[in-house]
């Protein structure tokens, strides 16, 4: 199978294992007060629903999707970096908020989306900034370990 479907399917069962994983925690802890502010508690603490699952994976769809539009050289090898997660961010961000209002994730009580969006805002920040050091981090090593090769081709150690 072509690398990037493998990739594809392992973000997808990553990225869905660890919303399910959040919103079981968030179920049993705030499942029976939420109730009625979020279409994803409608079972209270008795679980999550079929439908917010498949919600949830449809979201989840569209994160691996843009991931392998912006985050790989598959479509933009020119753009940097930062730009990529800037793209990456900002279309994640539409899909869920489009989802969001489809679906009544969210009630539509300004305080919960005052604290939604800041709580989303703030961790895309991080995230990114995050992501952003880390890829400068991994192509410095890079970029050192080729001017050692050029500089030494003869004295390669595998």
């Amino acid at each position: 199978m072509n690398k990037r479907v493998i990739s594809f399917i392992k973000d997808f069962l990553e990225i869905s294992a660890s919303i399910i994983f959040v919103f079981t925690i968030l179920t049993i802890a705030f499942g029976e007060n939420a109730r009625n502010i979020s279409s994803f508690f409608q079972l209270g603490s008795a679980g999550i629903a079929v439908e917010s699952l498949l919600q949830l994976f449809a979201f989840v769809f569209f994160i691996c999707l843009f991931k392998l539009i912006f985050l790989t050289d598959l479509f933009f090898n020119s753009l940097k970096g930062f730009v990529r997660y800037i793209l990456f961010f900002t279309l994640v961000t539409v899909v869920l908020l489009i989802l969001a209002c489809c679906f009544k994730w969210i009630s539509n009580e300004l305080e919960y989306w005052i604290v939604f969006l800041s709580s989303y805002a703030f961790s895309t920040i991080v995230s990114t900034i995050v992501s952003n050091l880390i890829n400068k981090n991994e192509d410095k090593k890079l970029n050192d370990a080729i001017k050692i090769i050029k500089e030494n081709p003869n004295n390669m150690t595998m």
